[in-house]
């Protein structure tokens, strides 16, 4: 017998530092995934946490160096 579940996948950032605004975008979009009779919403890793999504923390991906990058191209 073939089981089917209605899954809905959530693509947002959480607010950042705010625990309460974040919870309230998780219930606004599970009640409507809900609407749309999904039973599992998945959201982005550590969305609840509010882990800061764009902050680079002084370590930007492509902030390199000529010399870097030259080398890392001859690798």
């Amino acid at each position: 017998m073939e089981q089917v579940l209605q899954a809905a996948v959530v693509q947002t950032g959480s607010a950042m530092f705010d625990v309460e605004r974040t919870l309230a975008k998780v219930e606004q979009n599970v009640a409507a995934a809900a609407k749309h009779d999904s039973q599992l919403v998945v959201f982005p890793e550590a969305f609840v946490s509010a882990y800061p999504k764009g902050l680079t923390f002084g370590a930007s991906v492509g902030a390199r160096t000529s010399e870097g990058r030259e080398d890392s191209a001859t690798r």
